[in-house]
């Protein structure tokens, strides 16, 4: 039997806009269930100077770069941001938690790795 072929075009298009929609969740959530007072208190007892600053950048960028990663618009830029969201976070939260997010762990390095692999394939074929 014979598979289907088509084109990387619309996979990768689902990808960049179901993307964008996790980052944008993410920041969105934060604000909806205001964390923001914790996650600041997460920064700043890791020793994080300045932390209110960078929880409203990290927020902020997560809604505005995942709405234009969503939308198509400055591509590689989003993904390197959010890549320096995506590997700090594994550093400071999710590497000393294991492999696993759920079942045999939690809150472990698995998804962000899965992330990076997604934003490295969206990088490799977006536009230049």
């Amino acid at each position: 039997m014979k598979l289907p072929n088509f084109s990387d075009k619309y996979p990768l298009l689902v990808l960049r806009i179901l993307l964008g929609i996790i980052f944008i969740t993410h920041g969105a959530a934060r604000l909806y269930y205001w964390s923001i007072p914790d996650f600041t208190s997460f920064f700043e007892k890791k020793g994080i100077p300045f932390g209110i600053v960078w929880v409203w950048l990290v927020t902020l960028g997560e809604i505005v770069s995942g709405s234009l990663l969503a939308t198509g618009f400055f591509v590689r830029y989003c993904l390197l941001f959010h890549t320096v969201i995506i590997v700090l976070g594994i550093f400071l939260v999710h590497i000393h938690l294991g492999w696993f997010v759920v079942g045999l762990g939690g809150g472990g390095v698995e998804y962000s790795l899965l992330i990076l692999a997604v934003m490295a394939v969206l990088y490799s074929k977006a536009k230049k």
